[in-house]
């Protein structure tokens, strides 16, 4: 009985003397050299060698534009040159107004038919029936003028109206003398006409000459 227990425990320390050789040879096929640099270059590496800025890289600061000058921009947009602002003033006083001008609001527009309107002498005014004079009384030849033996020509432009009167006369072409222009302008005003008319028979004012002439018998 003895011997076969010893038997047993024989063959038990053969098979752990086996097992450990067995283990050592397992160790030698994987070098312990290999496994210590695995395993310190990984705890290195991760713990040594980590660098976040290899990860992520910053982007460089980019130049900041210059601030803009909106007053600058405003300047730049006026013009150097501005014509002045003409200040239409209802004041006779424009004192400290460099360009002004003055509106009179007490004239009165006339109101009515235009055809009673007197336009600019030598305005031509549409008619097909000339006016016609029918009294101009003989203009008094001046005395100083007749007695220094003076003769001359005064043309005259005088508006006759729509009922045949003359409401105004001007001088185009002066003899000369005041004397001899004023007693021309005395005769026409005092003259009588038969209207001008239009296609449609209906008088019309219009400006007409007048011819005066000093001559001396």
């Amino acid at each position: 009985m003895r011997r076969k227990n010893n038997s047993k425990a024989g063959s038990m320390d053969i098979g752990i003397l086996w097992g450990f050789v067995l283990l050592v040879l397992a160790f030698e096929a994987i070098p312990g050299s290999s496994v210590g640099r695995l395993a310190s270059r990984t705890a290195t590496d991760e713990m040594q060698g980590f660098d976040p800025g290899a990860l992520y890289e910053i982007p460089p600061d980019m130049p900041e534009d210059d601030p803009i000058d909106v007053e600058d921009i405003i300047l730049n947009a006026i013009p150097d040159v501005v014509e002045p602002i003409l200040i239409i003033s209802t004041d006779i006083d424009t004192a400290g107004l460099g360009h002004a001008i003055t509106v009179n609001t007490n004239v009165l527009i006339p109101s009515g038919d235009p055809e009673d309107f007197i336009p600019e002498p030598g305005t031509f005014i549409p008619h097909s029936v000339h006016p016609v004079c029918t009294y101009r009384p003989v203009p008094e030849y001046p005395a100083m003028a007749s007695q220094a033996g003076v003769e001359g020509r005064v043309i005259l432009q005088v508006f006759i109206s729509s009922e045949g009167v003359p409401v105004e006369a001007v001088i185009t072409a002066s003899s000369g003398l005041g004397s001899m222009d004023n007693a021309a302008l005395s005769s026409v005003m005092e003259s009588s006409w038969s209207p001008a008319k239009r296609a449609d028979g209906v008088p019309v004012g219009v400006w007409t000459s007048v011819v005066y002439d000093f001559v001396l018998e």
